[in-house]
């Protein structure tokens, strides 16, 4: 299986899997993917007059915290971690939904959303309300510009 990697706050008692659908998980994927822009929101002013970005409990929620990566094979209180600490896995697919949807296809791509709405329940769920929003959003840019991958994706979500 190999390591995976998780951003954890020591400050807050908190982590989550650099990817939290469980796809893109090592190390090549730091910076990189949809975990990336998720703690860019954790550690973004929480000001949408001054970032553009909906106020949301989680925006800018580790400012000023200490948090560090690590692997799950490198961190000898991993485990520790996992049985002590919050998991914000599926807060933070939330999160990505709600401020903006189009997050989770620039950030993730085609296919891993595909794959995050079709294995809905095996790392985090996809819920009807993210399913509504995420509908909406790409129905009504598939209507503006017909899009292979947006019909693709409006089918998923109707399953």
């Amino acid at each position: 299986m190999g390591v995976y990697y998780y951003y954890v706050n020591e400050t807050r008692s908190q982590y989550f899997c650099i990817d939290p659908s469980g796809r893109d998980i090592k190390q090549y994927a730091v910076g990189h993917n949809i975990g990336s822009r998720a703690l860019s929101y954790l550690l973004l002013d929480n000001d949408e007059y001054a970032t553009g970005v909906k106020v949301h409990p989680l925006v800018g929620s580790w400012i000023g915290d200490r948090f560090y990566i690590t692997g799950d094979d490198y961190c000898t209180t991993f485990e520790r971690i996992q049985a002590e600490y919050e998991d914000l896995g599926q807060q933070i697919i939330e999160l990505l939904v709600d401020i903006d949807p189009w997050n989770l296809l620039e950030y993730g791509g085609v296919d891993w959303l595909l794959n995050l709405i079709e294995d809905s329940g095996q790392f985090v769920t996809i819920t009807n309300e993210m399913r509504k929003r995420m509908s909406h959003e790409f129905r009504l840019a598939r209507q503006q510009s017909p899009d292979q991958n947006l019909d693709r994706i409006c089918a998923a979500l109707r399953r």
